[in-house]
C-alpha cells in the first residue's frame, strides 16, 4: 500500500530547471531501458577472494562512472562520497581508525565496471558505493554479492533490483522505479481523470515499470483502457500512439526511455489531435525540447504534459559547500544519496564495532527508521556514545530505509516544459510505501 501527500516547494527549487546534464548523463545512469531481464544467478565468478579479517578498517569501493556520459554524475556524486569521509575523519574516524577509500571507474558499461570492481576486489574492500547505473549494477550484483562485500547504490533505481538476490547486501538511498510509479498514479488522480492509457517501452525496464503503474492506477479506482509498449529501434511510432489515443478519452501516460522516448511523446501529441488530454510522462523524459520536437507538439498539448522524476539535487547550503569543497565543479546531482551510502555504511560500523558486511548491511535499516533523529556522522556517532538508538535521516531529513534495503518514502518533482521547451520544476511530491 502506498500514501502520498503533496507539498509545495520552496521559491528558487520550486522554479529549479533541469538542463540536458541531467538526463543524458545522470538519469541514464539511474533508470536505464537498456536494464536486462531480472534473472536468477547462477555461479558468477569472480576470481579466488580471500578470508576477509575484520580489522576495524573500514574500506569503502567506490564504483562510480568517471567517465562516459555518466561521469558528471560520478563526479557529483564522488565529491558527496568525501565530503562525509572528510567530516568523519575530522570527527575522529570510525572506532578511533581512518576510513580507506578506493576509488574505481564504473565506466560506460558492464565490462568496464566489471574490470574495475575485481580490483576493488582484490583490495579487500569492505563495502562499496556504487554501481551508479542499473543495468550495470543487474549484471555485477551476483559477483559483488558472492565476495561477500555490501553495496549501496546512490542512483540505480530499477524496478528489476527491487527482489533481486542480494543474500541482504545491497541497497539504495535512491527510492525505486515502483515508488516512481505510484508519483505518476498520483499526478493521473489530481488531474481528476477517471481512466488512462499507457504507452510504455518494451523492455526490461519498461514492462515491469508498466505493471506497478497499472497497478497504481487501479488502487486509485482509475480504468486503466489500455497498455501499448513500443521498441525501441522502431523507425514509426505511430501505430503505437494511434493505439494509445483510440484506447479512450482519459489521460496518457508515457514511460519512455532516454532515445525514442521523446520521439514517441510527439507521436502521441499528433495523435491526440486537437483533443484536450492529460500526458504523463517519467522521469526519463525530463530534458528540454528540441526546436524539432517544440514545433511538432501544438502548445495547447504541450501546456498539459505533466511529468515526475526523484528530487536528486539538494538544496542544502551546507552539505552543498561541503560538496564545492572537495570539487568545485560538481553538479550536486545525486550529491545527497552518495553522502547518505557513505554515512549509512560509517555509522553502521560505529554501531556494530565491526567492519563485516553481513553485519553493516544487518543494521542499517534500523539505524535510519527509528530513535533519536540526527542529520551528521558527528551527530550520529554521539548519540551512538551514549547508548541511544538513532534514527539518521541526513541532509534532507527525511532518509528512511526499509527493511527490503530500498526508501521507504520519496519526494519526486512534478515538472512540465515552457514556450522555449525547457523543463521546469513545480510542485512536489512526497509518496510513502506502508508494505
Amino acid at each position: 500500500m502506498i500514501s502520498s501527500r503533496r507539498a509545495r516547494q520552496d521559491g528558487a527549487v520550486g522554479r529549479l530547471v533541469l538542463g540536458v546534464a541531467i538526463l543524458t548523463a545522470g538519469l541514464a545512469a539511474c533508470t536505464s531501458s537498456d536494464v536486462s531481464e531480472p534473472t536468477t544467478p547462477t555461479e558468477p565468478t569472480p576470481s579466488v577472494v580471500a578470508p576477509r579479517v575484520d580489522d576495524r578498517v573500514l574500506r569503502i569501493g567506490v564504483l562510480l562512472p568517471a567517465s562516459g556520459e555518466g561521469a558528471s554524475i560520478g563526479e557529483s556524486e564522488l565529491a558527496g562520497i568525501q565530503a562525509a569521509v572528510a567530516l568523519a575523519k575530522s570527527n575522529g574516524g570510525i572506532n578511533g581508525q581512518p576510513v580507506d577509500l578506493i576509488i574505481r571507474d564504473e565506466g560506460s558499461d558492464a565490462v568496464a565496471a566489471g574490470v574495475s570492481l575485481q580490483d576493488l576486489i582484490d583490495s579487500n574492500v569492505d563495502v562499496i558505493i556504487g554501481p551508479a547505473s542499473s543495468t550495470t549494477a543487474i549484471e555485477l550484483m551476483p559477483i559483488i554479492v558472492q565476495a561477500g562485500i555490501a553495496a549501496c547504490s546512490p542512483s540505480a533505481s530499477a524496478l528489476a533490483l527491487d527482489d533481486f538476490p542480494d543474500d541482504g547486501l545491497f541497497f539504495r538511498t535512491i527510492p525505486s522505479d515502483s515508488l516512481q510509479a505510484e508519483a505518476m498514479a498520483d499526478v493521473i488522480e489530481q488531474t481528476g481523470e477517471t481512466s488512462a492509457s499507457i504507452a510504455y517501452v518494451d523492455d526490461g525496464y519498461g514492462r515491469p515499470f508498466e505493471t506497478a503503474l497499472e497497478a497504481a492506477l487501479r488502487r486509485r479506482g482509475i480504468e486503466v483502457t489500455a497498455a501499448v509498449g513500443f521498441a525501441v529501434d522502431d523507425s514509426d511510432f505511430a501505430p503505437e500512439a494511434i493505439r494509445v489515443a483510440a484506447a479512450g478519452d482519459g489521460a496518457i501516460a508515457l514511460i519512455g526511455d532516454r532515445d525514442a522516448g521523446s520521439q514517441v511523446l510527439v507521436a502521441l501529441a499528433q495523435a491526440i489531435g486537437e483533443e484536450a488530454r492529460n500526458i504523463v510522462v517519467n522521469d526519463t523524459l525530463r530534458q528540454p525540447l528540441s526546436i524539432g520536437l517544440l514545433s511538432a507538439i501544438k502548445s495547447a498539448t504541450r501546456e498539459r504534459i505533466l511529468g515526475v522524476s526523484p528530487s536528486v539535487r539538494t538544496d542544502n547550503s551546507v552539505l552543498l559547500g561541503q560538496i564545492s569543497t572537495e570539487d568545485p565543479n560538481a553538479s550536486g546531482l545525486f550529491a545527497t544519496q552518495a553522502f547518505d551510502c557513505a554515512n549509512l555504511f560509517m555509522i553502521a560500523a560505529e554501531q556494530t564495532a565491526s567492519t563485516d558486511a553481513h553485519m553493516l548491511a544487518a543494521v542499517i535499516p534500523e539505524l535510519s527508521t527509528g530513535g533519536l533523529a540526527c542529520v551528521s556522522f558527528a551527530e550520529c556517532k554521539r548519540l551512538i556514545g551514549q547508548g541511544r538508538n538513532i534514527d539518521y535521516d541526513g541532509p534532507s531529513g527525511r532518509l528512511s530505509i526499509g527493511s527490503d534495503g530500498d526508501p521507504s518514502s520519496a519526494v519526486y518533482d512534478e515538472f512540465s516544459f515552457d514556450a522555449t521547451g525547457r523543463d521546469v520544476s513545480g510542485d512536489s511530491l512526497q509518496v510513502t510505501s506502508s508494505g
